[in-house]
């Protein structure tokens, strides 16, 4: 490679040398030179983590990328069997073709809800091993009922809004039912709140204990009281078609530690069926 090497060593110690003189920062210097290594630590205290530490990192590895090109440039202009060879092959590093659309979409098409699902699913699954219970799932699918029989006309998923036409999240699921159909809690628990606003019209919480909780809404009437205990299967109001509805139904939520599930994950689907 001709003189190179010495010609790349003399910048390359210069490089060095600013580093030694530079002022330490975050309680680092630049250059540890009791022990010939990187990030010696310095008697003013330890912040990796700060802004200028950061800056100061980004700064070193843009003039790595620039030694890196002065290297490649170098290789280049001086004309032997090794330099040409190691300048081909960063030339055809650099010139591959790569998709950025197709790896776009592939990005795009990440559901970060439902990788966040998986995770609390494994979680989950490892707690209940480790305590050796039921996992949650299994249980509410065992011992759990469903609010009222009937098609399910939508799912805990992203959907069109009915009203504004926005694509936006459906928090629970929707049974189709009749104005006045008895609306039946799913398991034992405690009226947590009753209300009415203009999303979820007349409305019921009730809390199962274990962090779970089952929100019915849409109501027509409501029978039950605010902290007010219920049975499983026993009747806490009526369905209807109050706040925003499209049409007479049932929509129903289901929380576990203050996330809110899938009920379908949590409950048996055949119960619905008539």
């Amino acid at each position: 490679m001709g003189n190179y090497n010495s010609q790349y060593e003399s910048y390359y110690e210069k490089i060095l040398r600013r580093q030694r003189e530079a002022p330490s920062y975050g309680g680092y210097s630049s250059y540890g030179e009791s022990n010939g290594g990187y990030f010696k630590q310095s008697n003013k205290g330890t912040d990796l983590f700060s802004a200028e530490y950061f800056i100061k990192r980004i700064i070193r590895d843009l003039v790595g990328v620039a030694l890196l090109f002065i290297f490649v440039f170098l290789c280049k202009i001086i004309n032997t069997p090794n330099t040409m060879a190691v300048y081909a092959y960063s030339k055809n590093i650099v010139s591959t073709d790569f998709d950025y659309k197709a790896t776009y979409e592939s990005i795009k098409r990440i559901n970060i809800t439902d990788i966040k699902e998986k995770i609390e699913d494994k979680t989950e699954n490892i707690i209940s091993k480790i305590f050796n219970r039921d996992k949650i799932q299994d249980k509410t699918k065992q011992e759990f009922t469903i609010p009222l029989k009937g098609e399910i006309t939508s799912n805990f998923e992203e959907r069109k809004d009915p009203f504004t036409g926005n694509i936006a999240k459906h928090t629970g699921i929707d049974i189709d039912a009749k104005e006045g159909t008895d609306v039946m809690t799913v398991y034992n628990g405690k009226v947590k709140e009753v209300g009415e606003d203009t999303i979820y019209g007349k409305y019921i919480v009730i809390d199962h204990g274990e962090g779970i909780e089952s929100k019915y809404a849409h109501l027509e009437d409501i029978s039950v009281e605010k902290n007010q205990l219920v049975d499983k299967g026993g009747v806490i109001g009526k369905s209807g078609n109050t706040g925003k509805s499209t049409a007479p139904h049932l929509h129903f939520e289901f929380w576990y530690m203050g996330q809110n599930k899938d009920p379908l994950k949590y409950l048996d689907q055949e119960l619905f069926k008539n």
